[in-house]
């Protein structure tokens, strides 16, 4: 079969699959995307991934065996004021030079509409819920958005989504009436290897907590971790605190808000850093991952902590949270820095409990999330689309 997959990707990850692939741009911060494709690849089927990037001046096009991949022009400044209209042109052009037996476009925006648009058979995936970001930022761009999802919900005849909790908020904001599948995004088996088991029953003095956010303001709601770890310090002043992601390095912007406040001490500021580095480091040293987000439509960074036998503590109405965690977690008033710390502290005292939270979240990740699961269940709408 041949697939064509339009969203945001990795491409450096799946640069040695072209030729000339180390000249490709880097593309998107979306490690998932890759870690599909490459499972689609496994598979034995065809594959043309249609992306955008920034800081390109002409479409650019790279060809290997298996993998095509066609990267259209992403523009730095402006892009909603026509509702992305030349990234849809270039993907649609991209798209139509290049026709597949299907088309799976990720994210109800600019890579589902120019899909549509094609009229091949086309899958749309729903990542994310627009009037609930609306709400979190609201701006023109992210109404632009809301907009064009409301478009895409007119045009397409099935979805895919993360979560039920996506699912629910299309059904009720946007009427959408055809089918929806719940499918979650996948987990490679390489996280499940990374696992330590009885990690939880090591002699390892400190307890060390993380947490993996993209963003410093908004929905991610770094602020009340550091609030709360600053509480539980008074307990249990040993505890440490690793912050990944963009925003959390030193002298960025978690760094200085939490030196402003008196309260970084304990606190790694580790940033941005290499996908592979950042499991690895999460699996042999992390006792329990804190996610701290007011939403989440369905969080990997929560998923791979399970896959890595590390427990988790979220919010109990953060979006999808709730049911990406199940009973593998502890859910808590996420916007109180008091009941936060209570959960982290539960944590420190009790190793047994970490241990069987962990244990828990493994198997539901072994259950729901694996890679080769969720590939599964996608090739299986695909044959549904094209038997219709």
């Amino acid at each position: 079969m041949k697939i064509g997959i339009a969203g945001p990707v990795s491409l450096r990850l799946l640069s040695t699959y072209v030729e000339y692939g180390e000249q490709m741009p880097a593309g998107y911060l979306f490690a998932p995307m890759a870690a599909w494709v490459e499972s689609l690849l496994m598979r034995d089927h065809q594959i043309s991934i249609f992306t955008l990037a920034p800081g390109i001046s002409t479409p650019l096009t790279f060809t290997g065996k298996q993998l095509t991949i066609h990267i259209g022009r992403y523009r730095a400044h402006h892009r909603a004021h026509d509702f992305f209209k030349q990234e849809q042109e270039d993907l649609l052009k991209a798209i139509q030079k290049d026709p597949v037996d299907i088309l799976h476009a990720n994210w109800t925006y600019e890579f589902a509409l120019a899909g549509l648009k094609s009229g091949l058979p086309t899958l749309i995936t729903a990542h994310d819920a627009p009037l609930n970001i609306l709400k979190i930022y609201p701006d023109p761009y992210r109404f632009a958005r809301l907009l064009m999802a409301r478009q895409v919900c007119q045009k397409a005849q099935i979805m895919t989504a993360v979560s039920r909790y996506i699912e629910n908020h299309f059904r009720q904001v946007f009427r959408f009436k055809a089918p929806i599948f719940v499918i979650p995004n996948g987990v490679p088996d390489f996280i499940f290897n990374l696992a330590k088991p009885n990690k939880a029953h090591s002699q390892q003095k400190n307890t060390v907590f993380a947490s993996n956010l993209t963003g410093w303001v908004g929905r991610k709601n770094g602020k009340t971790l550091i609030l709360a770890f600053s509480l539980l310090r008074k307990q249990y002043p040993e505890c440490i605190l690793w912050m990944f992601g963009a925003g959390h390095g030193e002298n960025e912007a978690a760094h200085i808000w939490a030196k402003k406040m008196g309260i970084a001490e304990n606190i790694v500021f580790r940033g941005q850093t290499p996908y592979q580095q950042l499991l690895e480091e999460m699996a042999e040293h992390v006792d329990a991952l804190v996610h701290p987000a007011i939403e989440e439509s369905f969080s990997m960074a929560i998923a791979e902590a399970m896959a890595m036998g590390i427990p988790v503590i979220g919010g109990r109405e953060s979006g999808a949270v709730p049911e990406t965690i199940g009973q593998s977690g502890i859910l808590v008033d996420i916007k109180n820095p008091h009941d936060l710390a209570n959960a982290m502290a539960q944590l420190v005292q009790d190793r047994s409990l970490r241990n069987n939270l962990a244990k828990l979240g493994f198997e539901k990740a072994k259950n729901c999330y694996k890679l080769d699961k969720v590939t599964q269940q996608y090739e299986n709408i695909y044959k549904l689309i094209l038997s219709a």
